[in-house]
């Protein structure tokens, strides 16, 4: 079934449908939030939370076929509102600074190196930091970025390039990547 037919079917009293939104979503969504937050057990819970935010407010969505949009769009929010307390707690205990972290061990370095661009993608603007996210791990267009986070399509691209120009800074501020 289309969205579109599974909402109708949903709000015709057949609860089953939404759950029908749900197998098709939960996957893909649930991926999204993960690239944004990094902690599996949170995206897992944003994940849950969005679907429940969508379930409360189905009725009020106006256009059935922007239904996958508005759904990430919720979901994206929810992530946002979590990293932006995250963040404040990191920033407060020190985590985020660069020069807190401590050198590798030779079988650690794999591990070491994904935390600290895990780090690095965390200090970018939280706007930057959502379209990376939706572009490079959940694979969106520019288009679709747009309609998920209500910006032009122009201001999606620039955001992407200025979210890869300062990830390549930071990196090379921490001596993660170096000049060529």
């Amino acid at each position: 079934m289309t969205d579109e037919e599974l909402i109708t079917a949903f709000l015709r009293g057949k609860e089953g449908a939404f759950e029908g939104l749900m197998a098709k979503y939960q996957g893909p969504l649930f991926y999204m939030v993960r690239g944004m937050v990094f902690d599996v057990e949170e995206a897992r819970d944003i994940t849950q939370k969005a679907f429940i935010k969508a379930f409360r407010r189905l009725k009020s969505l106006k256009n059935r076929s922007q239904f996958r949009g508005w759904l990430y769009r919720i979901a994206a929010n929810q992530a946002l509102d979590y990293l932006k307390t995250r963040k404040e707690n990191l920033e407060y205990e020190g985590w985020m600074d660069p020069d807190c972290r401590t050198g590798p061990e030779p079988d650690l370095i794999r591990k070491d190196l994904k935390k600290q661009i895990m780090e690095a993608i965390n200090c970018l603007p939280a706007r930057q930091h959502q379209v990376l996210n939706l572009r490079l791990i959940s694979d969106l267009s520019f288009r679709e970025i747009s309609e998920i986070l209500e910006i032009k399509q122009e201001t999606a691209r620039s955001n992407f390039h200025f979210a890869m120009k300062g990830l390549r800074e930071l990196l090379r501020k921490r001596g993660i990547i170096h000049e060529m």
